[in-house]
């Protein structure tokens, strides 16, 4: 009974983080429609602000130290670069990489609900939720390689458009190797399931 009580906690949860992700979804297709037909509310310029990673930043004026100057700079950092009053056309790739990663997270939170659904039931070993965990694995592994590449090639654009004296900036596909390995876990993970399930059924009929 105590574990039957854990899984109807966790449906629930996952109920509600169903119905939160489809807000923020609804929130982002929403603000890009107001962005598009220029509606006055929205402040365009903190949303045209964008990370940036940045491999040397020469300042013009000089650091002064015990009432002497000297010339610094600095190096491989992160920073939000703002350009007031100018249009960006590329913050609509900003949103499109946001939604993305949000209908990718709905994905997994959709499989997970199947997979509660079923275990309430009483039914847990059935090719179904062997399924359901093969498509979070290759959920988990499309989150680190979709909206990054979005990410990289707005950078790309964004850098070929601008220039910024005293400024080198530095355009990275930052690929989360620790996802990727996550999503690769649990494939393995389903592959092992699925097959232990065939095994079991392959047992009955010799029986």
């Amino acid at each position: 009974m105590g574990n039957y009580k854990i899984l109807k906690i966790t449906r629930s949860i996952l109920n509600v983080y169903w119905y939160l992700q489809l807000a923020f979804i609804a929130t982002i297709i929403l603000i890009g429609l107001l962005l598009f037909f220029n509606i006055d509310f929205i402040d365009l310029n903190y949303l045209n602000g964008f990370k940036i990673h940045f491999a040397k930043i020469n300042f013009s004026e000089p650091l002064l130290y015990n009432g002497s100057s000297y010339d610094f700079s600095l190096t491989n950092g992160d920073g939000r670069l703002h350009i007031d009053n100018l249009d960006q056309k590329f913050v609509y790739l900003r949103m499109l990489a946001a939604l993305v990663h949000s209908v990718i997270y709905l994905m997994i939170i959709y499989f997970l609900r199947k997979i509660f659904k079923n275990l309430t039931e009483n039914e847990y070993f059935i090719p179904a939720n062997g399924m359901y965990i093969k498509k979070i694995a290759l959920s988990i592994i499309l989150l680190a390689f979709v909206p990054e590449i979005i990410h990289y090639f707005t950078d790309r654009l964004i850098i070929s458009a601008i220039q910024m004296q005293n400024v080198v900036i530095k355009n990275e596909f930052n690929l989360d190797l620790q996802t990727v390995l996550l999503g690769l876990l649990v494939f393995v993970i389903s592959i092992i399931f699925l097959r232990g399930i065939e095994l079991r059924e392959d047992q009955k009929l010799t029986i």
